[in-house]
């Protein structure tokens, strides 16, 4: 049997022009998909479970020896993000000492909450780490959701104070935010380097066809996500896929503020992949 490397795929809207060709239009099938949220996926590749694939910015600065960086590839924005939003009953800036419900399928969303309120608002809040799904609305004072679910509560309009997290981090650092990453284990990259390249390679050549099809896939994604072609369409062009030196700085300033907060160690270094 041919060897087949484990990729990690995030099961949201926002990683479709990155895969969609990969999975639906190449003849190659070096790899077996293995599914999930943000924060499953990070725990898969920490046990090892996974290969190499999408994986948090977070879980790449807090394990920053055990991952490589696949050059090219990232989930980011340049403002407004779409899918990474706070809800509130009341102004951001009086969420001092009150509690918000943070989706538990988040990491770097999770993390860039604290900076944000810490930097921006001023503010101390209780986090409440969880699933959000079924959990009464009428319960809570803010939520912080992702992916999916925060288009589904932005398209309701569930409570009157939204905050979109990439655009605020804007505000703060005038910088882009970095979401996600791909990534490949240390370990995976040294044993099958080969594996390794054909794979970032099939990545970027799949990234280069998505983005030159948003519209075929709006239409494609409109129905199963309740949406219009249109509002697809808008949230894929507040999406960046790039990893430049903008988005460096960008990482490196989350991970200064996070370790000034005490959440990381170190500052941890940014290393790649060289196929």
């Amino acid at each position: 049997m041919a060897f087949k490397a484990r990729l990690g795929r995030i099961q949201y809207l926002n990683v479709l022009p990155i895969y969609f060709a990969l999975e639906h239009l190449f003849g190659e099938n070096g790899f077996h998909l293995v599914a999930g949220t943000p924060a499953e996926l990070n725990a898969a590749m920490r046990q090892g479970e996974v290969d190499l694939g999408s994986i948090s910015a977070m879980e790449y600065g807090r394990h920053p020896d055990d991952y490589l960086l696949l050059p090219d590839l990232s989930i980011s924005s340049r403002g407004p993000v779409g899918s990474v939003l706070l809800f509130s009953r009341t102004p951001f800036a009086e969420l001092d000492g009150r509690s918000i419900r943070v989706s538990n399928a988040s990491a770097s969303g999770a993390a860039l909450l604290k900076v944000l309120m810490a930097k921006l608002f001023r503010v101390k809040p209780l986090y409440e780490a969880g699933t959000l799904a079924k959990r009464p609305l009428a319960e809570a004072e803010a939520i912080m959701a992702i992916g999916d679910e925060a288009l589904c509560l932005k398209h309701a309009k569930a409570l009157p104070f939204e905050l979109d997290l990439g655009e605020a981090w804007q505000e703060l650092t005038g910088l882009p935010f970095v979401f996600g990453v791909w990534a490949v284990r240390r370990a995976f990259a040294i044993s099958q380097p080969e594996a390794t390249g054909a794979l970032h390679r099939q990545l970027l050549r799949s990234k280069v066809w998505g983005l030159g099809s948003l519209p075929e896939l709006s239409r494609i994604a409109a129905k199963p996500f309740g949406m219009t072609p249109e509002q697809v369409l808008a949230y894929f062009h507040q999406l960046d896929y790039a990893l430049g030196p903008e988005h460096e700085r960008g990482l490196r300033t989350f991970f200064h503020y996070l370790h000034e907060q005490g959440e990381l160690p170190e500052e941890p270094r940014l290393e790649y992949f060289q196929g």
